[in-house]
C-alpha cells in the first residue's frame, strides 16, 4: 500500500494502516448493542436470510456449472470454496448457539441455481453476472442490519464483486453528515488512491490510460464526498507517498492500481460498521467497487487473485455473540 513519507524523508506508518484500528470502537459498540435489542426480534433478520439464500443459490449455480462443463472445476473451485465459507459464517449469525431464529424473519428457502449455459465462456459470464447482482444486493442490505453484521455483508459484497469483476450498481450513494471515526481511514485511503493513480497514469497509453483517468476521477469524487459529510476536520493528504509497486511499464502500473484498490477494501469495510445506515451503504458500495476494479487490474497485470473469503473484515465480525433466548 502507499506509505506516507514526511518532508524529512523518514518513512512513517501509512495512513491506510489506521483503518483497521478505527473499526474496533465501532464494532465493540455494535456488539454491545445486541444485548439491548435481544428482547425484540432482530430487525436485520430478513436481510440475513436474503444473504443466506443468495449464497445457497450461488453454490448451487457453481456446482451445476461445474458438473455440466468439463474442465471448469479448476477455475470455479476456489470461488466455490469462498461461497461455502460465506454460507457457514452467515448461518452462524442466523442461529448463534442453537437458538431458532425463523420467527424473526422467515425460514431459509431451498437452494435454487440460476440458469447457466453450457460452454466455458458462457458459463463463466453467467456466473459473474450473478455474482455482480448479489454483491450489489448485499451492499444495499447493510442499511437494514446492525453495524457488526453490516461489516460482514460489506466484506462478502467485496468478495463477490471481485469474482464478478464488473459491477453495474448505478451511481454511488451519497451519505448525510457524519462523525464516524472510520471516515478518516476511508479518506486517507482515497487520498492514497488519488496520488497513486496520478503516478501510474503516466505509464499507460491509449484505452488503458483513459480507463485509469476515469477511475482517478472516481476516486477524487469519493474523496470529496467523504470530506463533505465529515463533522470533524478531515485528514489531509500526505506530502508524499511510498508506493508498494515501482511503476516502470504498463504491467507494473496495473499491479499498482490493483494494490491501491485492494487497500481501499478494508478501509471501507471498517466504515461499514458505522451507526448511520446511509453511511454503511456508501461504505459497502465503496468496498465492492474497489474489489471489482482490483480484480480487473490483477487480470491485466497477470497476478493471482487473493484467497481470502472475507476481504478487509475484522476477526471479531466473523462470530456473533449469543443473546438471551439462544440455547
Amino acid at each position: 500500500m502507499p506509505q506516507a513519507v514526511p518532508p524529512g524523508g523518514v518513512r512513517r506508518r501509512a495512513l491506510l494502516g489506521g483503518a483497521a484500528a478505527l473499526v474496533l470502537p465501532l464494532l465493540s459498540g455494535s456488539l454491545a448493542g445486541c444485548a439491548a435489542e435481544a428482547s425484540a426480534p432482530r430487525r436485520g433478520m430478513p436481510a440475513l436470510v436474503r444473504a443466506i439464500a443468495a449464497e445457497q443459490n450461488l453454490i448451487a449455480s457453481y456446482e451445476a456449472a461445474r458438473a455440466a462443463t468439463p474442465g471448469l472445476a479448476g477455475e470455479v473451485d476456489p470461488v466455490l470454496a469462498r461461497h461455502r465459507e460465506h454460507l457457514r459464517v452467515l448461518r452462524n449469525h442466523y442461529v448463534p448457539g442453537s437458538g431458532d431464529r425463523r420467527h424473526e424473519g422467515g425460514a431459509i428457502p431451498s437452494p435454487s441455481a440460476v440458469p447457466v449455459p453450457s460452454g466455458r465462456d458462457a458459463a463463466l459470464g453467467a456466473l459473474r453476472r450473478a455474482e455482480g447482482r448479489e454483491a450489489v444486493a448485499r451492499a444495499a442490505d447493510t442499511a437494514h442490519v446492525e453495524p457488526g453484521l453490516a461489516q460482514l455483508l460489506a466484506s462478502i459484497a467485496a468478495c463477490e464483486a471481485g469474482h464478478a469483476r464488473t459491477i453495474e450498481g448505478g451511481p454511488a450513494p451519497v451519505p448525510a453528515g457524519s462523525g464516524a471515526p472510520a471516515l478518516q481511514g476511508a479518506l486517507a485511503a482515497e487520498h492514497a488512491a488519488v496520488h497513486g493513480y496520478g503516478v501510474l497514469g503516466g505509464r499507460l497509453t491509449g484505452g488503458l490510460r483513459a480507463t485509469a483517468k476515469g477511475i482517478w476521477e472516481e476516486h477524487r469524487s469519493r474523496r470529496d464526498a467523504l470530506v463533505s459529510v465529515m463533522s470533524a476536520d478531515p485528514v489531509a493528504a500526505a506530502p508524499a507517498y511510498e508506493l508498494p509497486v515501482q511503476v516502470t511499464d504498463a504491467r507494473s502500473a496495473a499491479l499498482l492500481a490493483a494494490a491501491l484498490e485492494r487497500d481501499l477494501v478494508p478501509a471501507y469495510v471498517g466504515l461499514a460498521g458505522a451507526p448511520a445506515p446511509d453511511l454503511r451503504v456508501f461504505a459497502a458500495d465503496g468496498a465492492l467497487r474497489a474489489a471489482a476494479r482490483a480484480a480487473r487490474w490483477r487480470d491485466r497485470g497477470k497476478a493471482a487473485a487473493p484467497a481470502d473469503a472475507f476481504p478487509g473484515l475484522p476477526d471479531a465480525a466473523l462470530a456473533p455473540r449469543p443473546v438471551p433466548g439462544d440455547r
